[in-house]
């Protein structure tokens, strides 16, 4: 079936015109230009938009509808809206010398000189003489290229690409994929080659580079669009975007080269092919990632051609308004789509925002707190520990992420010395530590940034990382309790990861398998998850989540997630508390209510390292008879026990059409509205820290329930386990609250406590506290949750402690209460 593509702008401004350009695709994808065409076009309103063969002229402000007929009986006649805007008065931009996209003038001359050999004096961790060789090397490949293969990571297709470029044929589609973006990864490699010539030719002046650069880009101009789909235009698609960066910055690198005839015509496909699909995203507020790299994409194009072409100038501004709207909103609005979009979308806005500094003198959107604070605490927070540079995979995203460019502004343009840290162990052979990286302050790594706190919560987005530190023997748990319900999120409420010494133990699928079978069911629902099952389904909703209480004091951390809306009313809450203690071990603490008595649920632990019983070997489709399993990695290991409920059945199971993901842990079997679990996670297992649950203890028909914890060389933790106001009785001591600890060597945790008696302590408090206390130390520190003072007692009689105090809203710090003096309390200056 013959198809008819043509651009169709949807917006101009008075006085802009727009020629319509036809090509005839065959049904084997095979394109024609069309220069003869017969076609009648109509405007509905002729005095807002004028027709004049295949050119329409904005006339007056507003929106009229456009009718073309080819006067063809197989085609149909296509319609579409334009909106006519007043002409806009140009922004005030240093737009006077070129070149500015790659670099200004003053930031040429400094590279040159940064990549002048060393005179070998010091040993250089960046080595930026050798990395721009390197660099060279790559520009001269490109220029000796006659053809190359673009690569996909989700399907084993590859794309050969014959010199010089044409416009792509449609390509017939994967097996179950329907609109796949064959045109993303193709633009993204026409979009690298003209950046790395481009740059090539601006610092070594050599033409090569510039003749190569041209010829992509007049090829670029005889396309007919940017984008892939007519049937979508711009819409859903980064081809367009990916072009557009691409073209712009080597516009303006080879501009003093090119024929006022070739300026025209590159400038004019900058403006109609790129720009001009853009509109669509005009005013538009989704944070989604592809609509920020086209605006982003807006702002460049039209920073390349506004000086010749003032009608460009509303696309700078639209991206300028849409950017300082999306830092804004990644603030608090509570969208994520994982660490690769993330990312990709900040690494976008980056780009903008260093051009915009460029062209403007404006470094506002260098200077957001997102891009400043927020941004590289995610990724500094959430960096597994270990030699190898890993991130959890949550949401659409996977282990390895290249996030160099993103550490070389922010090692540049706040001297962040993680940053820089990051780049010398991570990146110091990456060509954005050659390129972006302008300062070499003093590197300093997480963990002597952070110290001993070094757990986070992003409440905003529902994310927590509860971890022992960064080093090779250290640990990582990332939990997720998410209201983002976006595209790329999956159905993983409640969900966590963990990480010993840089292996992931505690897996998720990562990113989403979009071929419909069990293997796109698993890698989004909630059955591919570490959360809960409700009589076999998973959650219904994307997001639903929702961090609610967390708490972080030395040696005892918490965070509490609430996942019940993700369920659909499978269930009436569900409500999971993570529990981190010395930095050494896990508890995990997870409430249900259901319907009815027989409804069924499981806990799932999924894992891609052999499961062992004891000591024993186990397959999937074995039941599991120990207290304790073991996920046993290459280098490490995570041990697992479910002491609550007594009466449980564990599984190792493979979900049928996506055994590669490896196998999960189910744990089942109870009965009742109201279950709790209690799993304890000893991650240092591998490092001779195998943990023994003894003694364990629950009331008959209440949740309450008790338990010793035995660490190497025999030292005991005794824990106690309630909630609603029912009281956990255990080895002689009482509680009332969430969660108690006593240890023999001297240290109390309680978690939302009122009370606690029993050997040799006495607790009491007014409304709930958690408290840390420390009688080596002499030091106690006080977390109250609520707007107003609580007052409380704390007797540890052996210790010799006994404080009677009012502790102010947040976190509370007292001194001297192991010595018999008058214990010294102060808020807090530190923030956990």
């Amino acid at each position: 079936m013959l198809r008819m593509e043509f651009i169709k702008p949807s917006l101009l401004e008075t006085g802009e015109k727009h020629r319509l350009n036809f090509m005839l695709v065959h049904p084997c994808g095979r394109m024609e230009p069309q220069s003869d065409m017969t076609f009648s076009m109509t405007c509905s309103d002729p005095e807002i938009v004028e027709v004049n063969g295949s050119v329409i002229t904005g006339l007056k402000p507003g929106e009229t509808e456009i009718a073309l007929d080819l006067l063809n009986d197989r085609f149909s006649v296509f319609r579409w809206k334009v909106l006519v805007r007043p002409a806009g008065l140009s922004a005030k931009m240093k737009l006077q010398d070129r070149p500015r996209m790659l670099f200004s003038n003053e930031e040429l001359a400094e590279f040159r000189e940064r990549i002048k050999r060393d005179d070998g004096s010091s040993a250089k961790v960046v080595d930026a003489a050798r990395l721009w060789a390197g660099y060279l090397a790559k520009a001269d490949a490109y220029v000796e290229e006659d053809s190359f293969e673009v690569l996909y990571p989700s399907i084993s297709d590859r794309w050969k690409i014959a010199l010089p470029l044409t416009e792509p044929k449609r390509v017939p589609e994967p097996q179950g994929h329907t609109f796949f973006p064959f045109w993303t990864m193709y633009a993204r490699a026409i979009e690298d080659r003209l950046v790395v010539m481009s740059t090539a030719f601006l610092v070594t002046e050599e033409k090569k580079y510039a003749v190569r650069v041209k010829q992509h880009l007049l090829s670029l101009a005889a396309f007919g669009k940017w984008y892939e789909f007519d049937e979508r235009g711009a819409e859903g698609n980064l081809s367009n975007a990916h072009l557009l960066l691409g073209a712009s910055c080597a516009y303006d690198a080879i501009h003093s080269l090119l024929t006022e005839e070739e300026r025209r015509s590159i400038r004019q496909a900058i403006l109609e092919k790129g720009l001009h699909p853009l509109a669509i995203d005009i005013g538009s507020r989704d944070m989604h990632n592809i609509v920020a790299t086209k605006q982003v994409a807006m702002l460049y194009g039209a920073a390349a051609i506004m000086d010749e072409s003032p009608f460009a100038a509303k696309y700078l501004q639209s991206g300028f308004t849409y950017l300082q709207s999306y830092l804004d909103r990644k603030r608090e609005s509570g969208e994520t789509e994982g660490l690769l979009y993330d990312n990709v979308a900040a690494r976008h806005a980056w780009m903008a925002a260093d051009l915009y500094r460029r062209i403007s003198g404006d470094d506002s959107l260098i200077q957001h707190p997102y891009l400043r604070e927020e941004l590289p605490e995610r990724f500094f927070r959430l960096l597994a520990p270990g030699e190898e540079s890993s991130f959890p995979n949550l949401s659409d995203s996977f282990y390895k992420l290249d996030i160099a460019y993103l550490m070389a502004m922010t090692a540049t343009h706040y001297d962040h010395p993680a940053a820089l840290w990051y780049l010398h162990k991570h990146a110091a052979t990456h060509h954005a530590s050659l390129l972006y990286l302008r300062k070499d302050t003093s590197p300093t790594s997480p963990s002597e940034l952070y110290g001993k706190s070094a757990s986070a919560v992003f409440r905003s987005i529902g994310w927590a990382a509860l971890r022992s530190g960064w080093g090779d023997e250290d640990h990582l748990l990332c939990f997720t309790s998410s209201c983002s319900a976006k595209d790329h999120n999956h159905k993983d409420q409640n969900n966590l990861v963990i990480n010993v010494g840089g292996e992931w133990l505690l897996t998720n699928p990562g990113y989403q398998d979009y071929v419909p079978g069990p293997k796109a069911d698993y890698t989004t629902g909630t059955v591919g998850h570490n959360s809960l099952l409700v009589n076999g389904q998973g959650q219904i909703h994307l997001g639903g989540g929702g961090l609610q209480e967390e708490l972080l004091l030395p040696s005892f951390e918490a965070v509490v997630g609430d996942a019940a809306e993700s369920y659909g009313g499978l269930l009436k809450s569900f409500r999971r508390s993570v529990l981190h203690i010395d930095s050494s071990y896990y508890f995990v603490v997870d409430e249900v209510e259901l319907h009815q008595d027989s409804d069924e649920v499981e806990l799932l632990f999924h894992t891609t390292s052999a499961v062992q019983d004891g000591e024993e070997l186990k397959a999937p489709g074995e039941n599991l008879g120990s207290e304790s399993v073991v996920f046993q990695g290459e280098k490490a290991a995570l041990q697992l026990m479910i002491p609550f409920p007594k009466e449980k059945v564990l599984a190792l199971r493979e979900y049928p059409g996506a055994e590669t993901y490896g196998p999960y842990v189910a744990v089942g079997g109870t009965r009742g509205k109201r279950r709790r679990f209690v799993t304890l996670i000893n991650p240092r297992v591998h490092y001779g820290e195998r943990l023994a649950i003894r003694q364990e203890e629950q009331d008959s028909g209440s949740l309450a329930a008790g338990l010793t914890v035995e660490r190497p060389g025999g030292a005991e933790d005794i824990w106690l386990f309630c909630a609603d106001a029912v009281e956990a009785c255990y080895r002689g001591v009482t509680f009332q609250g969430e969660a108690a600890r006593i240890s023999g060597n001297g240290l109390l945790n309680l978690w939302k406590a009122e009370r606690l008696s029993g050997g040799d302590i006495d607790f009491e408090a007014e409304l709930p506290l958690s408290v840390y206390s420390d009688a080596r130390r002499s030091s106690c520190i006080v977390h109250n949750p609520h707007p107003v003072e609580v007052s409380f007692k704390l007797k540890q009689v052996t210790a010799g402690v006994e404080v009677e105090q009012t502790a102010p809203p947040g976190y509370y710090v007292l001194m001297n209460i192991g010595r018999g003096d008058q214990a010294e309390g102060r808020e807090a200056v530190w923030k956990p």
